[in-house]
């Protein structure tokens, strides 16, 4: 059970989001694009396209690793090659066209493949698992502010404030090349899993993203995210996937 949802926000005029669900393979995920003229929105569209597309190109046994397997799980090393053949696809077509110059776009996706689970990101769109009354932020913000404070829950409300906290130090289709981080991540049935761009977590902390997705369909827990962003002033797009873990 699944359930996304996204809105644009009420300061900006377009909405450089993208998110996608493919319950059949597996496969969610939230992107946050950046660039002007609508850049931002072809970096999010591109790269999750090709995310798409390399992980159904890697599902069978004889694909070939263009970018070699990596370490780990085989569920890790599919999504590590996505998000780079991803980089890759957004790096080349910015360079490609003088109007795309610059474009990037945060990528956080989650695979889950023969019951098992894993999470891949760049940027600071982020996995939380919800399990029980706790949340856990899955992933890594790829930000100045990260590198310096680390995910020290005391320190949230100041960081919320910083003047530096939407700095990223990585994005997809920065750089011609970047190691992105891939970590699998046991589950149980009865779990939750939330990714969402920081036009939420930025305006909504942990508990409250916790208590807003348990106990309701995945539908209504992506709604109401949506609708807590927007009531505590979010002027971001704000996009959420939640997944109910069966």
């Amino acid at each position: 059970m699944a359930a996304g949802a996204s809105d644009t926000g009420p300061v900006r005029t377009a909405n450089e989001d993208h998110w996608h669900i493919d319950v059949a393979r597996g496969v969610f995920v939230v992107a946050d694009g950046m660039g002007g003229h609508q850049a931002g929105e072809v970096a999010a569209h591109l790269a999750v396209a090709e995310v798409l597309a390399d992980l159904e190109a890697s599902a069978a046994a004889s694909f070939a690793w263009p970018h070699g397997e990596g370490q780990g799980s085989r569920r890790c090393a599919r999504l590590r090659h996505a998000l780079l053949r991803a980089n890759s696809a957004v790096y080349d077509a910015g360079a490609a066209d003088p109007e795309l110059v610059g474009m990037g776009t945060t990528l956080t996706v989650l695979l889950v493949e023969d019951g098992e689970t894993a999470v891949g990101s760049v940027g600071d769109s982020r996995a939380y698992l919800v399990r029980g009354d706790g949340v856990e932020q899955l992933t890594h913000d790829d930000t100045w502010l990260a590198s310096v404070l680390g995910r020290d829950g005391a320190r949230e409300a100041a960081a919320r404030a910083h003047p530096m906290r939407h700095v990223l130090t990585s994005v997809i289709g920065a750089r011609a090349s970047g190691e992105p981080e891939v970590i699998d991540v046991p589950t149980a049935p009865g779990d939750i899993l939330v990714l969402a761009s920081d036009g939420l977590h930025n305006v909504v902390d942990d508990a409250r993203i916790g208590a807003l997705v348990r106990g309701v369909a995945a539908a209504v827990g992506a709604q109401q995210l949506i609708d807590e962003a927007l009531a505590n002033g979010t002027t971001d797009n704000v996009t959420v996937v939640v997944i109910h873990r069966t």
